[in-house]
């Protein structure tokens, strides 16, 4: 008979105890919800318990041999997989510099040629009458860190606005967000590094384009460096992986620990 002390449950030969119960729970079991918490953990394992009992009884010998197979594999698996990532965590090389980058751009051209073309723009669009106006087009166009903020600071004016022109938006969102950007006047607009005031009923509207991208054209760093760190990453962690297994085996080998007869 199992010791009773912090005994909470048992079916048929299992037993539940208060440290089984903590650890399903997460909590310190004197939380103002731990009652509830606690029955519906018991409920719970209880239920599973009878289950897995019933499946052992009832299914037929057959599918009860493959679970076993499959559930001593998934144990196999688990304990495999988890040690190569313990191990890879501790000794792989993660540091990729940049020029290791652009060797594997170089290489690889093809891979990261856009589909369609990216756009990097600064955008305002000010009520009609808005009283700080020409100090807003003056900062706008000069742009520096001081007038970033300014500007930022005055955006609660703005109908709509983008003030991060270094980041690529593509062309539906570019012109979802200029709202007079459309397919007859788009290309007299996508024109780098100049800038354009446009007035009409809806208010006043400020826009450059810093900078733009075509069909075919290299996606820009920012974009594919993310992408380039994991295949380059990804490449390691198979060759680690491939290396440190084969010296498992020679090592086995070498302290005769593994046999083949």
């Amino acid at each position: 008979m199992p010791d009773q002390k912090d005994l909470i449950a048992r079916v048929g030969s299992n037993y539940l105890y208060k440290d089984d119960l903590v650890k399903l729970l997460g909590n310190p079991l004197d939380y103002s919800d731990s009652l509830v918490k606690t029955r519906k953990l018991i409920d719970n394992w209880a239920r599973n318990q009878l289950l897995i009992q019933q499946a052992k009884i009832n299914l037929p010998e057959g599918d009860l041999q493959e679970l076993e197979f499959l559930i001593d594999n998934y144990r196999k698996n688990l304990y495999e997989n988890t040690y190569r990532k313990a191990v890879i965590n501790k000794n792989l090389d993660t540091l990729i510099s940049d020029y290791e980058m652009q060797n594997f751009l170089s290489d690889n051209e093809e891979l990261f040629k856009l589909k369609a073309p990216l756009f990097q723009v600064r955008y305002i669009h000010l009520p009609p009458d808005n009283v700080d106006q020409l100090e807003i087009q003056k900062r706008f166009l000069r742009f520096d860190a001081y007038d970033r903020k300014f500007l930022d600071s005055l955006s609660f004016q703005f109908y709509n606005f983008v003030l991060s022109d270094s980041v690529w938006i593509d062309k539906s969102n570019l012109t979802s967000t200029v709202s007079f950007l459309n397919r007859k006047n788009f290309n007299k607009y996508i024109i780098k590094s100049k800038f354009f005031k446009i007035e009409d009923s809806l208010g006043v509207y400020l826009f450059y384009l810093r900078n733009f991208l075509k069909k075919g054209d290299i996606a820009p760093s920012q974009v594919i460096k993310p992408t380039i760190k994991n295949i380059i990453l990804n490449r390691r962690k198979i060759e680690f992986i491939k290396k440190f297994e084969k010296d498992i085996i020679h090592d086995a080998i070498k302290s005769k620990n593994f046999e083949v007869y």
